[in-house]
C-alpha cells in the first residue's frame, strides 16, 4: 500500500502523522512524507520591494533546510523493517504539490491534517485540506485523532457509497476496529404532509416507512458483507438529515473515523465532493475518510495483502 503524509510542521500535521505511526500498515507498504513551499517569490513579490540575490537566496536555502529537516524528522516516526519511508521537498503551492505528487507516487490515500499552518490554522478546516479534498481522484484521510478504534460507515445505496465500505473491507490497516454502518434515511422537510389532506398523509407516512425500511436494508446488507471479511460490525437506520445524523452518532459513539463516500444520490455540491460528504468533513469531531467514486479512483491492487 502506499501513503502520501503531507505535513507543514502545524500541530494538525503532526496529530495526522501520530495516526501515521499507530496504524498497522500491510507489510510491502510504501509512506512518502511530503511537504512543500512557495519559496522566496510568496514573500517577495510585492510592488516596489527589491531584494539583494543573496538575500533571497539565502532565505531560499533555509526553507529548504527547514523543509528537509521536518520531512526527515517525521520520516523516523515510522522506521520499521518492513516499511519504506520516502521523503520529498517540493517548492511549490501546497495543494497543487500534493496532488500532482500523489499522482507521480501512485498512492492509493493521501492523509492530511485538518487544519494548516498560519493565518488560518484555527478554521475548521484548512485551505490545502479542502482543496484536495475537493480535487483528489484517490481516497483523502484527514486526520483529527491519533488513533482509529471505532469506524463508523456511511450508506445511502450510491456507488460512491459502495466504494467506501469496499475500502474499509479491503483495507486490513482498517480492520481490527468494530464498524457500526448507519443508513439515512433522508425526510425533506420542505415538504409538509400535515398541510395536505388525510389521503395525502397516509401516503407520505407509507412512503416514509418504506424508505425507512430501505436504509435498513441496505446497512443490514452492508454490514453483513463486512461480518464475511471478518469484521466485527453493526448496523443502524436513522431519519433525518444524513450529515447531521452521521455526525450526531459519531459524538454519540465516540467514533475515531468516519468513512464515506464523495457523492450521495443528490448529486449536490462541488465538482468532485456531494454535499453530504462536505458537511460532515467539516462538523465531524472524529478523522473522516472521503473514498471517490469508482470512476475517479485509479487502479492498484487488492490492498488485504
Amino acid at each position: 500500500m502506499k501513503v502520501l503524509l503531507g505535513v507543514d510542521g502545524s500541530t494538525s500535521s503532526d496529530r495526522a502523522a501520530s495516526l501515521v505511526a499507530n496504524l498497522a500498515w500491510p507489510i510491502g507498504s510504501t509512506i512518502e512524507v511530503v511537504t512543500a513551499y512557495p519559496g522566496t517569490a510568496a514573500l517577495f513579490e510585492m510592488p516596489g520591494m527589491v531584494m539583494a540575490a543573496d538575500v533571497i537566496q539565502e532565505t531560499e536555502d533555509a526553507m529548504e533546510a527547514e523543509a528537509r529537516r521536518m520531512v526527515t524528522d517525521v520520516a523516523r516516526r515510522f522506521a520499521a523493517p518492513d516499511i519504506t519511508v520516502e521523503t520529498q521537498v517540493l517548492r511549490e503551492r501546497a495543494a497543487s504539490a500534493l496532488l500532482h505528487q500523489a499522482t507521480e507516487f501512485h498512492a492509493d490515500l493521501i492523509v492530511l491534517g485538518n487544519r494548516g499552518r498560519g493565518p488560518f490554522e484555527s478554521a475548521v478546516l484548512g485551505s490545502v485540506s479542502a482543496e484536495i479534498v475537493d480535487h483528489s481522484h484517490r481516497p483523502v484521510l484527514v486526520a483529527r485523532r491519533d488513533h482509529i478504534g471505532r469506524i463508523l460507515l456511511g450508506e445511502d445505496g450510491s456507488e460512491s457509497a459502495a466504494a467506501a465500505a469496499d475500502t474499509v473491507r479491503r483495507w486490513s490497516v482498517l480492520h481490527g476496529a468494530p464498524v457500526r454502518v448507519l443508513s439515512i434515511a433522508d425526510i425533506d422537510p420542505q415538504w409538509n404532509p400535515w398541510l395536505r389532506g388525510a389521503a395525502l398523509r397516509e401516503a407520505h407516512a407509507a412512503a416514509m416507512a418504506k424508505m425507512h425500511e430501505h436504509h435498513e436494508a441496505l446497512a443490514r446488507e452492508t454490514a453483513a458483507g463486512l461480518q464475511k471479511a471478518g469484521l466485527q460490525t453493526e448496523s443502524g437506520v436513522e431519519d433525518g438529515s444524513p450529515a447531521h445524523r452521521l455526525v450526531e452518532a459519531a459524538v454519540n459513539w465516540d467514533a475515531d473515523l468516519i468513512v464515506v463516500g464523495t457523492h450521495g444520490r443528490s448529486g449536490l455540491g462541488p465538482p468532485l465532493v456531494g454535499s453530504v460528504a462536505r458537511a460532515v468533513l467539516y462538523h465531524a469531531p472524529c478523522s473522516v475518510l472521503i473514498v471517490p467514486e469508482p470512476d475517479r479512483q485509479p487502479a492498484s491492487a487488492d490492498q488485504t495483502h
